[in-house]
């Protein structure tokens, strides 16, 4: 297997938890006669992704991204189906394996709060076992990269969220991993924060052909980076492979506003400022235009590529 290819063959994932009642009985009961649900995060999963791809994770809350990421660097099993990432099983987490991958998550510090973050990256240096010449020459390029020099001296608890999530990734990728997943990370950062590392991670992509799967509810960072789009709803696979991508990005990419007279009877939405959305492909447009002016009183009209936001808003609400 290519180095950072990644199956997974009808991954399912369930958690189970006690359903506790308020108060002293509640909790009494919850020990002698105790009522377990079970949550479904994940439904036979079945998708393959080649070395080097840089893949958008994209669903609502509780769709089950999360989920899948921490499968895929070992952190829990599946409770069936199976999954290989760069050829090996990652719940077994061998020390190979640990070298081949790399997490980040947004909302999680991995880093040690009460350090510098030069301590933590020589910590990290230590535990990888980087040769040191090779960890200073990466150390430079990733600081360099992120703008970060003049921090590494700084506790992190003491950086600003958008520094820490900085020095995060810097963590994460000084082993130079084969394999990236990417949880939310530029999540309460500022415009500027998050362009900053949107850049960096275009570029680290580019130049060491790391296999990166990326989660993110913004959709800037799926537009701007990847290549190919997995969505999830309910735990379920809904669209995947490269060609599902362009034919769900072309499919309704123009959008069409109007303000018209008449009551459109096809289908639309509201924009906030009353106009009505149409939605179409580009190759329909002309069709569509003339069939809404020789049907409608229009009385403003205008066109503009549909943003990848709107049209996951569509599958989200069905």
């Amino acid at each position: 297997m290519v180095q950072g290819m990644i199956t997974c063959s009808n991954v399912s994932r369930s958690f189970r938890s006690v359903k506790k009642e308020p108060g002293l009985k509640g909790a009494l009961r919850a020990l002698t006669s105790p009522i377990v649900t079970e949550s479904h995060a994940l439904t036979d999963i079945t998708t393959h992704i080649a070395s080097g791809a840089f893949i958008g994770l994209v669903g609502a809350n509780g769709a089950g991204k999360t989920s899948l990421l921490k499968i895929l660097s070992g952190l829990i099993p599946p409770s069936s189906g199976s999954v290989l990432v760069a050829d090996e099983n990652p719940f077994h987490r061998s020390k190979a394996f640990r070298k081949k991958i790399a997490l980040v998550m947004g909302q999680k510090a991995q880093l040690w709060w009460d350090l510098p973050a030069l301590d933590a990256f020589d910590l990290i240096c230590a535990i990888y076992e980087i040769e040191h010449k090779e960890y200073k020459k990466r150390l430079a390029l990733l600081t360099a990269l992120l703008g970060v020099e003049r921090h590494l001296h700084t506790q992190m608890r003491r950086l600003s969220l958008g520094e820490r999530m900085k020095m995060e990734l810097i963590g994460a990728l000084l082993h130079w991993p084969d394999i990236i997943f990417l949880d939310e990370p530029t999540i309460g950062l500022d415009v500027l924060a998050a362009e900053q590392l949107r850049i960096f991670l275009a570029d680290f992509h580019r130049e060491k052909k790391a296999t990166i799967i990326l989660t993110s509810h913004n959709m800037d960072d799926i537009e701007r980076l990847c290549e190919r789009i997995l969505i999830l709803k309910d735990g379920a696979l809904l669209l995947d492979s490269e060609k599902d991508t362009k034919i769900f990005l072309g499919k309704n990419s123009i959008r069409v506003l109007v303000r018209m007279r008449e009551k459109p009877t096809l289908e639309h939405e509201i924009h906030a400022d009353g106009r009505y959305i149409f939605s179409t492909s580009r190759d329909d447009l002309p069709s569509f235009i003339s069939h809404l002016v020789s049907s409608s009183t229009i009385t403003d009209l205008s066109i503009e590529e549909a943003r990848l936001e709107s049209l996951l808003t569509g599958i989200y609400k069905t």
